[in-house]
């Protein structure tokens, strides 16, 4: 059994544009998210999966500079594209792919250590530690057998279901054995990810805090409670608003 982590990246963002590009301590984001998840013992091999579209040659460019797989597929059909990156890089029945995002530079790779061993000792379908949220929004780790995947890809039909990966299987209870991993104490209302410049200008301002590229989860948690201002930078957004905005669209017909 190997666990894939496979990173959806892209540079055409509509809230902010090349995101997963910008620097961080002079570090692109999406280098980021690549060197945390190397750090998980748990994980086996790391690769982006971005889109087909022009303006992602870009981001395939950075993982040649950084020596990282990348995988190239559907712009709008991600669940396509994890599936077809799964396939390319030689993912089996019972091999794990562990899905993280590539504007969530602070992911915490012990919490995704948790998030996987969770899967492998239950026996579930599916892991997460969204399905409630309980940690900050930028630390989502979600982990399903390819098997699980390849019925997802094969079953959903509905286009946020296409748009995001792991909805179908969350939307489906009935088909797919589902657990979540849970902070001891609830901080999800709090924002560590990027889709607007004030959440680049938060996370640029913690690193440059905290001086290093390896800091934990706790350390940040412990630093905003010492000085909680920080959050006053990027308090005024919506977990999730893509997803919100995809599941409207599907119920009023329109195209995101």
């Amino acid at each position: 059994m190997d666990v894939f982590v496979i990173i959806q990246a892209r540079a055409g963002s509509t809230r902010l544009p090349e995101k997963v590009l910008l620097p961080i301590l002079e570090k692109p984001v999406l280098k980021w998210v690549v060197d945390r998840m190397h750090l998980c013992s748990e994980v086996n091999h790391v690769m982006v999966a971005t889109t087909d579209s022009s303006q992602d040659d870009s981001v395939e460019k950075l993982c040649g500079s950084i020596n990282i797989p990348c995988f190239r597929g559907s712009e709008n059909d991600v669940l396509d594209r994890y599936y077809q990156a799964a396939c390319f890089f030689s993912a089996k029945n019972n091999d794990i792919i562990v899905r993280i995002t590539g504007d969530c530079p602070f992911i915490d790779f012990a919490i995704c250590d948790d998030v996987i061993k969770l899967l492998k000792t239950t026996g579930a379908d599916y892991a997460s530690n969204v399905s409630p949220p309980s940690f900050p929004d930028g630390l989502d780790c979600e982990a399903f057998s390819f098997q699980t995947l390849k019925k997802a890809w094969t079953q959903a039909s509905k286009n946020f279901e296409r748009e995001h990966v792991t909805q179908y299987i969350v939307k489906n209870p009935q088909l797919f054995t589902i657990a979540n991993h849970t902070a001891s104490e609830d901080n999800s209302e709090m924002r560590w990810t990027i889709d607007y410049p004030d959440d680049y200008r938060f996370l640029s301002a913690i690193a440059e805090r905290l001086g290093c590229y390896d800091f934990t989860y706790v350390d940040v948690l412990n630093l905003l409670k010492n000085e909680p201002s920080f959050m006053d930078i990027n308090k005024n957004y919506k977990r999730n608003i893509g997803l919100e905005i995809s599941i409207n669209n599907e119920i009023t017909g329109e195209v995101s």
